[in-house]
């Protein structure tokens, strides 16, 4: 009986990290994808990202900076788990290994 007790409330403290781990989260399609080119008078921004996303209604035009292993399978009409930070320029996106990746709002547009 003890056992069974044990067992349930761990799988209740399981579900409810899980389920706190995807507050805020919506799902995003990316509508754009593109590497930048790399820039020779600055090697640092060699692994720079061109990213459109769709989240609800808007579309947030996004960079971002990481290494190509990051955006491996990313592709066009793809989605993800999203969510626009609290001030608004910072758009988290979870990867599918569930790596948090922060991108920077450079602009947004509501499509007609």
């Amino acid at each position: 009986m003890k056992l069974i007790l044990i067992v349930l409330s761990c799988l209740v403290l399981i579900a409810a990290a899980f389920a706190q781990s995807d507050e805020g989260f919506q799902s995003a399609k990316v509508v754009a994808f593109e590497r930048v080119a790399a820039d020779v008078q600055h090697p640092e921004k060699a692994d720079s990202y061109k990213i459109s996303m769709r989240l609800g209604d808007t579309i947030y035009n996004c960079h971002a900076n990481a290494p190509v292993t990051v955006f491996n399978d990313w592709s066009v009409n793809k989605e993800f788990p999203a969510r626009l930070a609290a001030n608004g320029k910072i758009l988290q996106v979870k990867n599918t290994d569930g790596q948090v990746i922060e991108m920077n709002v450079v602009g947004k547009k509501r499509p007609k």
